[in-house]
């Protein structure tokens, strides 16, 4: 992979080369086509290993697009290619797996909680600098129940408002995950539990508030729905904490502006 630097934003294919754009960078990445058909991928010897890792790398992305989608409601706070760090991490996670064959490890989230606990959406902004107060969790696996609690918030003090807009409010939401294998007998990866997010009882967004003066305090509850109890040990529970600012819109209803936020995983159970 190549990185143009030239002033020619070129953008698409020429002759055996590839140039395009990703998001969080503003740099064309040129790539050269060619290498081995599909076909000989999947049947040649010498391939073999070309093809475990392959298989592997599909439980990685199979896993972290359900990471990702299990806190949708925060996806919109993202300010860099969220989906790639996911995988990133879900390949360190399934690394850590001595058991499987090679070709099918799997990867268990659930025994490596910490891994993920502080993932953050932005990499421009951190929560904590950002929403600048103690914030106190609880996670409760038992009852499928968090809280969050937010102390009264001087905004002056308090609240880097860092694009200066008018609003802002916050986001919050508590998901399951499962982890992900091969059974016996099965060629690809699959979750023993499908853990997933209540929209109504798993999710939060508070009102639009003003981003200056005094604003009071807050407690957010929120409830995993209970599909299987207790909950599998496969299965980790995300709790996510977001701040979103916004600007006047349409019939001057307040809406969130992109990349004005930032937010994290605060809490893994």
């Amino acid at each position: 992979m190549a990185i143009s630097k030239s002033i020619m934003q070129l953008e698409g294919s020429m002759a055996n080369v590839s140039m395009y754009k990703m998001h969080g960078s503003d740099k064309v990445v040129v790539r050269s086509k060619g290498g081995p058909s599909k076909d000989q991928i999947k049947t040649k010897q010498k391939f073999e290993k070309v093809r475990q890792n392959n298989s592997e790398w599909a439980g990685c992305t199979l896993m972290g697009s359900k990471i990702r989608r299990s806190f949708a409601v925060m996806n919109r706070l993202e300010d860099y290619p969220v989906t790639g760090a996911l995988n990133a991490l879900c390949k360190d996670i399934q690394k850590l797996d001595t058991e499987s064959e090679p070709g099918k490890r799997a990867i268990r989230l659930s025994q490596y909680k910490n891994m993920i606990s502080g993932f953050s959406f932005s990499n421009k902004q951190v929560l904590e600098s950002v929403l600048r107060v103690p914030i106190e969790t609880t996670l409760d696996r038992v009852t499928g129940e968090a809280t969050i609690e937010i102390p009264e918030v001087n905004t002056d003090l308090y609240l880097y408002n860092f694009r200066n807009l008018p609003y802002y409010r916050m986001v919050a939401n508590l998901s399951g995950v499962c982890d992900q294998l091969i059974p016996d007998g099965k060629d690809s990866y699959e979750a023993p539990y499908n853990g997933y997010c209540d929209r109504q009882l798993g999710s939060y967004e508070s009102e639009w508030m003003p981003a200056f003066g005094v604003q009071p305090a807050r407690s957010i509850h929120l409830q995993y729905p209970l599909a299987d109890n207790p909950i599998p040990d496969e299965v980790t529970l995300l709790l996510s904490l977001g701040i979103e600012f916004g600007k006047v819109g349409v019939a001057n209803i307040p809406c969130g502006v992109k990349y004005a936020g930032t937010g994290k995983i605060v809490k893994v159970g």
